[in-house]
């Protein structure tokens, strides 16, 4: 019978280690621990679990761990799992049935990111307390003398695999992942240790468009638009040199975000088309093809019905992705409810208020409480005469944001309480630096200045 592996990679894990190889029994016939500096039970721990623990002092590089317990492994197949990650139930039976398919070389596993530690693994499994869709990664391995994990940080076999034209299966297993749980993420300052390392990466790998855009996307996740812009633009200059299997989806992201905040509609195009065309259809990129066409036909012009439309169709094509697991996404709800509310903002823009409407509460439905969406829902109460309803939706919204101001002083002035909608108009103003949430509403600000009246307080 073919054997399978489990390879794990751990430092000071005394916490998480034990669950997770609980979870993998029966499902493999070895453990290999490659501890890179424990200083807590971590090695105690596993060697009393029964693996096989290997000392590598930690180099600032995830890659060497990774290949090293390749090395140490004796098994068929390799099974690649962190310490804060465990197998849900029916795992082993998948893996298991996995092997035995002729011809493959690797298989991906469904993993699925908790939001908290103390989860239900059905709940998260389900999405209920999952952050974001499920992502497929590749981690049962078919072990080979040459098998390689490439990059200090980030680390894959992507490389390995394309350059030996491997086949890529998927396993029916299932991982859940404990580490971007709040409470993780904040005690282990994974985002400061990982900008450091894709700092360095770049810097190892200049000829390499994957570091630039993972760190560019870490950089705007961080609010470091700064240095992202410069990543950006390097990162960019590498595409056309990039191997044809060699995937552009982070670095497209990235510039299609970057340009989106510089209200540059054209280069965010120019980069989804490059994505489009290497790495094909994708919820992030058709989002970001929404949104920047939604801010072109804010400017108003001869296209804007045009361009409302191509908005539209856009949106629609990211939420074909709605439910659907396995995919990279990098934009928060680019499937679900960010299209939704984009998708609302092009049918307000449209006059279609009631298809809207329906859009903002699928909004809603797919992120209860989504702030974006109640202020949809507050713009079309507004546009559809009902002012007074309107500052009820609005005023748990009038906060840093231009946007519910806005859109409250459009309905105070709509019940001629004129020097209030000033005030709102004037606090819309000064909080235009943080950039409204929908590109549309820029346009009613001047319009709403020039049209309301400068006089007392109605009654």
């Amino acid at each position: 019978m073919d054997r399978i592996s489990l390879c794990v990679i751990a430092r000071d894990e005394e916490r998480m280690l034990l669950d997770c190889l609980a979870s993998a029994e029966g499902a493999v016939d070895e453990v290999v621990v490659v501890d890179t500096g424990s200083i807590d039970r971590t090695a105690e721990i596993a060697r009393a679990a029964g693996a096989r623990v290997v000392s590598l002092p930690w180099a600032d590089d995830f890659s060497a761990p990774r290949n090293e317990a390749a090395r140490a492994a004796t098994g068929d197949f390799l099974l690649q799992l962190d310490a804060d990650e465990r197998l849900l139930p029916g795992a082993a039976e998948a893996l298991r049935a996995a092997v035995r398919t002729p011809g493959v070389d690797a298989w991906t596993l469904r993993l699925h990111n908790a939001a908290r530690l103390d989860a239900e693994p059905e709940a998260v499994r389900q999405g209920r307390e999952r952050l974001g869709p499920a992502v497929s990664l590749p981690r049962l391995i078919r072990r080979a003398p040459d098998l390689a994990w490439r990059g200090i940080v980030h680390e894959s076999i992507s490389d390995w695999l394309a350059a030996r034209g491997m086949r890529l299966g998927r396993a029916e297993a299932e991982i859940l992942h404990l580490g971007y749980a709040d409470e993780v993420r904040a005690a282990r300052g994974k985002e400061a240790r990982n900008l450091g390392l894709l700092r360095r990466r770049c810097a190892l790998e200049p000829d390499n468009v994957t570091p630039f855009g993972y760190l560019a996307l870490e950089l705007i996740a961080a609010g470091d638009t700064g240095e992202a812009c410069q990543v950006v633009e390097a990162g960019w200059a590498l595409v056309p040199s990039q191997p044809t299997d060699r995937s552009l989806l982070r670095i497209a992201v990235a510039r299609g975000q970057v340009a989106l905040r510089e209200e540059r509609p054209e280069a965010v195009l120019e980069a989804v088309e490059v994505g489009l065309r290497r790495d094909g259809a994708q919820p992030d990129l058709h989002h970001l093809a929404g949104q920047a066409l939604a801010l072109w036909a804010a400017r108003d012009g001869p296209e804007r019905q045009a361009r409302l439309a191509r908005a539209g169709k856009a949106f629609e094509e990211a939420l074909a992705f709605e439910g659907a697991d396995g995919l990279r996404q990098y934009v928060a709800g680019a499937s679900s409810y960010a299209s939704w509310n984009g998708l609302g903002g092009v049918r307000l823009a449209e006059g279609r208020h009631a298809e809207a409407q329906r859009c903002f509460e699928r909004a809603l439905l797919a992120r209860p409480g989504d702030r974006d969406a109640r202020l949809g829902i507050g713009e079309v109460t507004v546009r559809r005469g009902n002012a007074q309803g309107a500052l009820v939706v609005l005023e748990p919204l009038l906060d840093e944001r231009p946007d519910g101001w806005l859109l409250a002083a459009l309905a105070a002035r709509a019940l001629g309480a004129h020097r209030d909608a000033e005030e709102m108009l004037r606090r819309a103003g000064d909080r235009l630096g943080r950039g409204f949430v929908a590109p549309h509403r820029a346009l009613y600000l001047g319009r709403a200045r020039e049209s309301t009246p400068r006089q007392g307080r109605a009654p």
